[in-house]
């Protein structure tokens, strides 16, 4: 008898080399692929957010600008590292801090005329005529049960205390991050860049003194400031461009210097 022949089980190719090596770059592009996206993605996120704190700050900016006297006038600290490091070394309301704003104290100016003084030199864009504030939002601590810890280290209790939104105005345009510890800033400030709308461009915006009407020949031009006497403005609204940056605390030769794209620009208009 002839015995049974048994076939050997098949063999099992392997992979190859250039196959692996293949299928590694494959699996490499997608993985670089999607962190890709993600990056995007996140960097969209972010603006969102950005976004979203600007649409906040103007509604609070539109408010400051009615009531004046209600922007912060921030001193920064002589020496940042004091034996209170947090504290600005001055904190008082716009007029208070620049008294060319109110100058005659027994006499108080209108919100109005404040904040046309304010604006009166914004005719445009450049670093030397644009006026800067800060939004931002802060918590406060409204209880001594909300602090807790030495003065140097306090720890808030974010349950509790309320937050919010200020408008302030800084001596030298700095906002630094000595001055947003002492106003126990959360989140991102946005740096708001204020100049005369172009809305202005040709109106007779000047009162002549000798007829008491709008002067034919002052005719207003972008770059030109208004007169300093708000008594002399012809026109019963003010026109204004707020223009939205995140601030990152860089000094104010820098962001001043740099060309930077608004996360917002918003027209303002004030009524007298």
């Amino acid at each position: 008898m002839t015995p049974l022949q048994v076939a050997p089980p098949p063999r099992r190719g392997g992979f190859s080399l250039i196959e692996v090596t293949l299928a590694i770059g494959i699996v490499g592009i997608a993985i670089l692929s999607l962190v890709g996206i993600l990056g995007s993605t996140f960097q969209q996120v972010d603006d969102i957010m950005q976004t979203n704190r600007a649409l906040a700050g103007v509604t609070r900016l539109v408010g400051a600008l009615d009531n004046p006297r209600g922007i912060l006038w921030l001193v920064p600290p002589s020496t940042p590292a004091a034996a209170s490091p947090t504290q600005p070394a001055g904190t008082f309301y716009l007029p208070q801090g620049n008294t060319a704003l109110d100058p005659v104290p027994t006499i108080p100016a209108s919100n109005f005329d404040i904040v046309y003084r304010l604006l009166a030199g914004a005719s445009d864009t450049s670093p030397a005529r644009a006026v800067w504030l800060y939004v931002y939002e802060r918590k406060l601590v409204i209880a001594p049960a909300d602090a807790q810890g030495a003065a140097a280290s306090l720890v808030y209790n974010l349950n509790s205390n309320p937050a919010v939104m200020e408008v302030a105005a800084c001596q030298g345009d700095d906002f630094n991050p000595f001055m947003a510890n002492g106003r126990n800033v959360i989140g991102t400030p946005m740096r708001v860049r204020l100049t005369l709308s172009k809305l202005l461009v040709g109106q007779r915006h000047e009162i002549d003194p000798a007829t008491g009407e709008p002067s034919a020949t002052a005719r207003w031009a972008v770059g030109t400031p208004l007169n300093p006497d708000p008594n002399r403005y012809a026109l019963a609204y003010l026109p204004v461009v707020a223009e939205f940056f995140p601030h990152d605390y860089s000094a104010p030769a820098v962001f001043k210097s740099r060309e930077e794209t608004p996360l917002l620009v918003q027209n303002i208009v004030i009524s007298r």
